[in-house]
């Protein structure tokens, strides 16, 4: 079971808290207008490029809305970047506790992860994301503490260093694979990403795992 807690550190450590505390941006409904227009732009122009007044012309609102809950323009991006985080987070969870077979796990796990990447409009757009828009390495990190607290499940102490490694290269993998995707396995196919899940990700996960001799 994923730790629902993990979900909202890991995607709240994307932020650096400088929006207006006083607005509980998950549940204010203008600030989700917000962000979905955000989505949209990204996705029409990239990331990089997206303004907070083509924001506000998208989604209908005056600026003076938007600047009270996002100050900054690198408010407004950090906001919907720590969100997708987090709705990508909580798709990966949702799939791996829908799993009952345990050996099915980490095959799950990808494919959700695969799917919400190619239905995401601003993960669609993502070989032309600059480096500068998102700290990547800070995404990179924390994907892949999702990822060994996955692996990890229920043991006691921490994860090991081998379990680090493989969660350390899934989140490569990832990233990669959202960047420039495979034709081999073909990133459009889940039967095939499954295939390749089972010969190769879960034998690491296995591996991982096992007693050290």
């Amino acid at each position: 079971m994923i730790d629902a807690q993990l979900i909202e550190v890991v995607g709240g450590a994307v932020s650096s808290g400088r929006a207006d505390p006083s607005v509980d941006e998950s549940a204010d409904r203008t600030s989700q207008r917000i962000l979905d227009a955000a989505l949209q732009e990204a996705a029409a122009v990239g990331l990089q490029r997206i303004t907070v007044e083509d924001v506000v012309r998208r989604a209908g609102v005056s600026r003076m809305t938007a600047y009270r809950r996002y100050p900054r323009r690198d408010d407004l991006v950090e906001a919907l970047v720590r969100r997708e985080t987090q709705r990508f987070l909580a798709a990966v969870a949702d799939a791996i506790d829908a799993t009952e077979d345990p050996h099915e796990g980490v095959a799950e796990a990808f494919i959700a992860a695969v799917t919400f990447a190619r239905e995401n409009p601003m993960l669609r757009r993502a070989g032309h994301v600059e480096a500068a828009a998102i700290d990547s390495a800070e995404l990179l990190r924390m994907g892949a503490a999702f990822i060994a607290n996955y692996i990890h499940s229920e043991a006691p102490g921490r994860p090991s260093q081998q379990v680090r490694w493989v969660a350390d290269v899934f989140a490569r993998l990832f990233f990669t694979y959202t960047a420039l995707p495979p034709t081999d396995p073909d990133f459009g196919d889940d039967a095939e990403l499954r295939r390749f899940a089972h010969q190769v990700l879960t034998p690491m996960v296995e591996r991982a795992l096992e007693p050290m001799t």
